[in-house]
């Protein structure tokens, strides 16, 4: 049975490791935020290009920024 006491812990791997923000849709989306390759969520950067502490998942994101994310990948891949 599954227990949160053996689960990973919900920070996600990527958080302060370098990025560069992801090339834009035409209408400016991802808004200047980077891809973290370990969530493929994007992630505002910090100060210094790096990603900013995350979770590997999000519950309270949005149904459209999901669609716009899956847009995203269908553009520009992966």
């Amino acid at each position: 049975m599954w227990s949160d006491a053996g689960s990973d812990a919900p920070r996600c791997l990527g958080s302060d490791t370098a990025g560069v923000p992801a090339e834009p849709l035409p209408d400016g989306y991802p808004d200047g935020r980077a891809l973290c390759e370990r969530c493929l969520r994007f992630i505002a950067l910090d100060e210094e290009h790096r990603l900013v502490e995350h979770d590997t998942t999000d519950p309270a994101e949005t149904d459209a920024e999901r669609a716009r994310r899956r847009e995203w990948f269908n553009i520009h891949g992966w």
